[in-house]
């Protein structure tokens, strides 16, 4: 009897045993079926429910190791801030504009323009004029080189803003295409009294000639004075010069163009564009 006990604890406990090494080679087959073995069932070899619930879970379970394994990190996406343009010390902004025009704001003047692209727009003694010097396009043009270089100490309580046209070929016979901006800080002159003022000025360049004066409009109906002159240039042709008054509540706004008088049909539009672009800020 004590023998036929312990014969039975004995078989029990290889019967445990091997229900332990059966579900254990259910688990490893189950692995071998993730790392990418496919396994089948035989016929007549149907696995007990609990027994597929179990390898169906312990697959889930691996799929979604992998899964995360294999997952490439990826940073989460931030925007980059557009820095807010800062009012320098005397009073203008500028901001360079996705579709590659540069804004111009000039506080005291109480004026907004727009500079076109192709044009090289900096403020005297300013970031962006610095950095100009160090750029292969200054660097590789010494007419532009030169300009940067003289109006380096232009007053900029007057001297406002300098347009440069870099495109290629814009530079003819070594005279560059430019566009300036003036503000004369409560002169209040009509531009009648301008008109009279600037016939009888008189110029220390050569050649100098006194084309023309005009009253015209804006596109938004501004009422403006435009002036023309030119002058000879000393690499030979000419220097054609065209310069439109504002008379504001703050003060006179002038922009001043000059370029190569054969060459100034080219870029006339562009200066055009800007006296056009020229908008009065609320007081």
């Amino acid at each position: 009897m004590q023998i036929h006990i312990e014969w039975r604890v004995f078989m029990n406990r290889i019967s445990k045993s091997i229900r332990v090494v059966g579900l254990l080679l259910l688990f490893v087959l189950a692995s071998c079926s993730f790392s990418g073995q496919t396994s089948s069932l035989q016929p007549g070899n149907v696995p007990n429910p609990t027994e597929v619930s179990m390898v169906e879970t312990a697959q889930a379970l691996l799929r979604r190791t992998e899964q995360l394994q294999e997952r490439t990190p990826t940073s989460i996406p931030t925007e980059t801030p557009t820095p807010t343009p800062q009012v320098s010390l005397s009073g203008t902004t500028l901001r360079f504009l996705d579709d590659q025009t540069t804004g111009f704001i000039d506080h005291k003047a109480g004026i907004e323009l727009t500079i076109p692209t192709g044009w090289l727009a900096v403020r005297v003694n300013e970031e962006e004029y610095y950095k100009a010097f160090a750029s292969p396009l200054v660097l590789e043009n010494p007419p532009i080189f030169n300009r940067l270089n003289q109006i380096q100490t232009h007053d900029v309580n007057f001297f406002r803003l300098d347009a440069i046209d870099t495109r290629p070929g814009h530079i003819v016979n070594g005279l560059i295409s430019d566009i300036s901006v003036i503000f004369q800080e409560g002169d209040t002159r009509t531009l009648e009294e301008w008109r009279r003022v600037e016939s009888r000025q008189k110029s220390p360049y050569a050649g100098f000639k006194y084309i023309s004066s005009t009253y015209q409009e804006t596109a938004d109906g501004t009422r403006i004075l435009a002036i023309e002159r030119s002058w000879d240039w000393t690499s030979g042709g000419s220097v054609y010069y065209r310069g439109v008054f504002f008379s504001l509540p703050t003060g006179t706004v002038v922009l001043d163009f000059q370029t190569n008088m054969d060459f100034r049909e080219t870029v006339l539009p562009d200066f055009e564009q800007v006296v056009n672009s020229l908008i009065l800020l609320a007081p």
